[in-house]
């Protein structure tokens, strides 16, 4: 787990982890609540277990965002996203739905998650204030 939290002092990381934080989040708790149902769409793109998925799919985004947000093992964070995000770009691929977000969006988000998996969390995150010798956390 250790790997998971390494991390250099890197200011571009916090900006890859904001923006990939947010829509996972956002797009998530959507999912999660009901404003845009994922099962339909799981459905339509013939993916197996769609009640299932659409529960399971949705909370791990949110995990994926809150840890890259707030740089809290934010390389496992990074590696929740790729697989959820692949999905995504699938689903896009082969069935059209309505409201959807940009078929870009998947991609960026996995070219993103990939540097965040390359860098680590970056500055101002929960990991590097860990990883300080000076510092009282335990990881």
């Amino acid at each position: 787990m250790k790997r998971f939290a390494q991390t250099t002092n890197g200011k571009s990381a916090l900006i890859a982890r904001f923006l990939i934080s947010l829509p996972l989040i956002l797009i998530g708790s959507q999912h999660l609540l009901g404003l845009a149902p994922l099962e339909p769409i799981l459905q339509g793109a013939g993916i197996p277990f769609p009640s299932v998925n659409a529960l399971i799919g949705p909370v791990v985004q949110i995990l994926a965002g809150l840890l890259l947000l707030g740089g809290y093992f934010a390389r496992l964070g990074a590696l929740l996203t790729i697989p959820a995000m692949s999905l995504a770009f699938y689903t896009h691929l082969v069935f059209d739905w309505a409201d959807e977000p940009p078929v870009a969006l998947p991609l960026v988000l996995i070219a993103l998650s990939i540097y965040v998996l390359w860098k680590g969390a970056g500055a101002w995150s929960f990991n590097l204030r860990c990883h300080r010798k000076d510092s009282a956390c335990s990881l």
